[in-house]
């Protein structure tokens, strides 16, 4: 499996461009933008996240590569106690965020990357991505991700990964996510490297890890109906062979 790498201006300008007033249809039905997920209900991904993370109703957390606040929406209404920060290198995204987040007092937003954030050490209880993580060194952003987590506090990792072992892909399905991750730019591993990675990293604990096959409909229909399309080459010919993960650790 290929691996790629785009600069952070790269990312910021591009998502500035296709993932906000371009995607306004979207919106419209679901401002949880994942490829993957069980519920295209916004309200019901919402108290599956929850679950997922294991919240309990009065933590300091972080969204990184938080979108247009959609996770962030659900999570802070579920959970008005908590403390909920967003990051995202998307000025333009985080300009919607504003908006979808107005009403809420325990959210706050800033632009940041999750490689090298701003905040002290041991600061979360609770750090999560949400299909975020592809965009940069997966070491790096576990490391930062550790470091701004409190003792005994959780990492949620919500992504997309590769169908099977990366050996068990047939010629066919490794080219076809050869071609995604380079025209998405944005790097798929299997479960199991996922797990590995972390291992070889250390200072966290495996909590819990789940998969799921239920693609996203909204998203398929951006996809297939917006600018995404053409500047992906986005072919049923090609569609890859991905499936939604999630992991759940905890800091020791």
């Amino acid at each position: 499996i290929r691996r790629v790498m785009k600069d952070i201006k790269y990312i910021r300008d591009y998502y500035n461009k296709y993932y906000t007033d371009k995607l306004q249809s979207l919106f419209e039905k679901t401002l949880i933008l994942q490829a993957f997920k069980p519920y295209e209900n916004d309200k019901r991904q919402g108290k599956w996240l929850s679950k997922q993370m294991d919240i309990k109703g009065d933590e300091k957390i972080l969204e990184c590569g938080c979108g247009i606040g959609g996770v962030m929406k659900q999570l802070a209404i579920l959970h008005p106690n908590t403390d909920i920060h967003g990051i995202n290198i998307s000025d333009g995204q985080l300009k919607i965020a504003e908006g979808v987040l107005k009403d809420l007092d325990n959210c706050s937003t800033s632009i940041q990357s999750y490689m090298n954030t701003d905040y002290e050490d041991n600061t979360f209880d609770l750090v999560y991505f949400c299909e975020s993580m592809g965009y940069a060194n997966f070491e790096d952003v576990m490391k930062e991700a550790i470091r701004i987590l409190k003792p005994n506090g959780k990492l949620y990792i919500n992504e997309i990964v590769a169908k099977c072992d990366e050996d068990k892909l047939s010629k066919k399905e490794l080219d076809n996510l050869n071609h995604f991750i380079d025209s998405w730019f944005y790097n798929v591993y299997d479960i199991k490297t996922i797990i590995n990675k972390v291992e070889k990293i250390g200072g966290l604990e495996l909590l819990n890890n789940n998969r799921f096959v239920k693609p996203s409909i909204h998203w398929m229909n951006a996809v297939r109906k917006t600018e995404l399309k053409k500047i992906h080459n986005a072919k049923w010919s090609n569609i890859p062979p991905l499936r939604g993960a999630d992991f759940l650790y905890k800091k020791i």
